[in-house]
């Protein structure tokens, strides 16, 4: 068993890991340095409970690490995803609001769009769709193409035509005369 001490703030606190030597590959040296790690990944926190907790997992899955050319990277990735761990569970997050005389408080989120405001995009959407659908076909179809975020190459593609110039010059076209349809509509 190896006795490491904190000496942050004059505090010591005795601090147990428990160790396998197998191999010179788990020593002193190699549990200061990721204390030091540990020290930067927590920020202010006790380092040492993240130390632990990865030798605890190297105890634990010695039979797969053992070979293992890097060890320390395996348990700084253990220390980082412990860290994450302990932020998520101290997250109390209450869905439940309540004001003071018991009542929930609703919360109006305003990346969220209410109903009124679906139904008059809808109704745009259908507009424009509408507007589209009575193009020419040549319109028609490089719109749509575009719609589904196509780039200009793969637009000359299934359009079949020469150059990407053409495409853009038809793009472009075909949307001011999109615009003016739909100030017309």
């Amino acid at each position: 068993m190896l006795k490491i001490y904190n000496n942050y703030d004059n505090n010591k606190l005795d601090f147990y890991v428990i160790i396998f030597f197998v191999k010179n590959k788990l020593d002193e040296d190699f549990i200061k340095s990721l204390v030091v790690i540990a020290s930067g990944i927590c920020r202010g926190n006790d380092p040492y409970e993240l130390v632990n907790g990865a030798f605890e997992y190297l105890k634990k899955n010695w039979d797969k690490y053992e070979e293992h050319p890097n060890l320390k990277a395996i348990a700084v990735l253990k220390m980082k995803g412990l860290y994450i761990d302990e932020i998520r569970k101290n997250k109390n997050f209450d869905n439940n609001l309540v004001n003071e005389d018991g009542l929930d408080i609703e919360i109006r989120d305003s990346s969220q769009i209410d109903i009124v405001e679906k139904i008059q995009i809808s109704t745009e959407y259908s507009k424009v769709l509408k507007i589209i659908q009575s193009m020419g076909d040549k319109c028609r179809e490089i719109l749509m193409l575009a719609a589904d975020e196509m780039d200009m190459k793969e637009m000359q593609v299934k359009t079949g035509v020469n150059s990407i110039g053409t495409v853009l010059s038809r793009l472009s076209n075909c949307r001011k005369e999109l615009r003016e349809r739909m100030l017309h509509a």
